[in-house]
């Protein structure tokens, strides 16, 4: 039997696999860090909302990853009403 790391490694061998694995890796990261940055601060979504100047609906369709594109100014009222930046990481972190 094959182990999901086995699977993953040959799904990846697939560049356009493997390209669209990375971009929603990187929507669900936005989203754990948001969910988690408003969770920490005790915040609902309404108030993280109000305070970023954008709908409820937005957050929660960014918190679940569930918005094939996230609007980049969106993210970054949210991040600034979290008092957190958007910004690069390095790939070899």
């Amino acid at each position: 039997m094959r182990t999901h790391r086995e699977y993953l490694r040959k799904q990846l061998a697939n560049k356009t696999f493997a390209r669209e694995f990375e971009r929603e890796k990187k929507r669900l990261r936005i989203a754990y860090d948001i969910h988690t940055a408003r969770e920490r601060l005790g915040l609902t979504q309404q108030a993280l909302a109000q305070k970023a100047g954008v709908t409820q609906q937005m957050v929660s369709r960014i918190e679940t990853a569930s918005t094939a594109n996230m609007a980049h100014g969106s993210v970054c009222k949210i991040a600034a009403a979290l008092g957190m930046e958007v910004g690069l990481v390095s790939k070899d972190r």
